[in-house]
This record gives C-alpha cells, structure tokens and sequence, in this order.
C-alpha cells in the first residue's frame, strides 16, 4: 500500500479546526469563568512579567465564586503542592505523568507557613526544575508562583518570563478565586490544553472543599458554556 497523502479537504478541515480552536476555544479557555472586570484588573504578580509593548505576552485568567469568605479558603490554597496538599485537581491524570499527588481533604495545620522563596513542588521525581518558587504571598489575599530561574532573575532585580498567581477577592459574603497565568509556556497548545483542564478543576475542587468543610452546597462556578463550531 503506498503512503497516505493529505488531500484538500483533510487541509481545509485542519484549517478549519485550527481557526474555531484561535477564535471560540482558546479565548473562552483563558477567561473561564472570569468576569470582564477581572480579565482587565491588575493582579499580583503581573508587575513582576516582563513587558514588551510591541509583543504581548499571553494571559489567561480564570475563576469560581466560592461560598465561603477569603479567610477559609485561603488556608487550602496555602497547602498546594505535591509534597503536602497537592493541587485539588485530577489525581489519576497527575500520577499519570509522574506526579506523587494525593490531594488533601483537610486543612493541615503543618502546612500553613509558606514565605518568599518557598519550593512548591509540582513532580519531585523530575528533579529541581519541577517546581515553582513563591514570589510573593499575602496571607487571606494572594500567592504568586514563579519558575526557579525566573525567581532568581527576580532576585537580581530583573522581570521574569512568567508567573501563575492565585487572588482571593471579597465577594460579599463569598470569595471570587483567580488563577491568572502570564507568559512563560502560556499561549502553546501543548501547554494551553491541559493546564486549562487541570487548573478549572483545581479552581472547583478548592471551592468544593471549601464548602463542604463549613457544610455548604455546590462550588458556585460562573463558566461560560463550551463553544459552538
């Protein structure tokens, strides 16, 4: 049998899902629940990105509304990381590609310090470069990650390439959680992908521990339904 070859209409329909992919997938993947007012707000870490005027640099900001105040979810996010209480996203998915993850269903006291220059380990297996270090947190307010190299180009008083940053904002009674993610792998499909799927399941698995653990109902997530070819 000779070679299979792409005809026209096997390049028209990979055009044609590339374009719905860059015009309905991906900007409703990188606003995922998030409101027009949060998309456009400066969040912490945002300053820390290098900026280039004639390149933007991409940006995704996702979020859910959880039933709680600022002050009991902050604790949850506090824990992330493998060595304590993982990411609160698909487990099975994360050991599957090397990651020791075991989420936490509990508040742990033992992990509630967290400092500039914290390690939060994604895979420890892969060695140092599988990790993110804290640039910056604000108990009850906001923790921003960084990649070890960019850590220390912020050490040395230069930008980094990238961030990913978690914002609690007061919302009533109830708490908005931000994820924004700046620069770095940000804008490859390779990484835009499944980062999307793991982190809104993050956003909703911290939310649902949240309220479950003060006997709430449902993670009031605010999504925009997927979108149509």
């Amino acid at each position: 049998m000779g070679r299979y070859r792409p005809g026209l209409a096997d390049i028209m329909a990979a055009v044609g899902i590339a374009a719905w992919y860059h015009v309905h997938l991906r900007p409703w993947m990188y606003t995922w629940g998030a409101r027009n007012d949060e998309i456009a707000a400066v969040m912490p870490g945002d300053d820390m990105v290098e900026a280039i005027p004639s390149r933007p640099s991409p940006r995704t900001t996702r979020a859910v509304t959880v039933d709680a105040p600022p002050a009991q979810v902050w604790p949850w996010l506090a824990q992330i990381g493998e060595d304590r209480g993982g990411f609160y996203s698909y487990s099975l998915l994360e050991r599957a590609v090397g990651a020791d993850m075991h989420n936490a269903a509990i508040v742990h006291p033992e992990w509630q310090q967290l400092n500039t220059g914290d390690t939060v380990w994604l895979a420890r297996r892969y060695g140092p470069a599988a990790r993110q270090i804290v640039a910056a947190v604000e108990p009850g307010s906001h923790l921003v990650l960084v990649s070890p190299a960019d850590f220390d180009r912020l050490d040395r008083g230069q930008k980094a390439s990238g961030c990913w940053s978690f914002t609690l904002r007061p919302d009533g009674d109830r708490t908005r959680l931000i994820a924004r993610g700046s620069g770095g792998p940000v804008g490859h499909f390779w990484f835009d992908v499944p980062h999307f799927v793991m982190e809104q399941k993050m956003l909703r698995g911290i939310a649902r521990r949240v309220e479950r653990s003060r006997g709430a109902t449902a993670p009031h997530a605010e999504v925009a339904a997927l979108p149509t070819p």
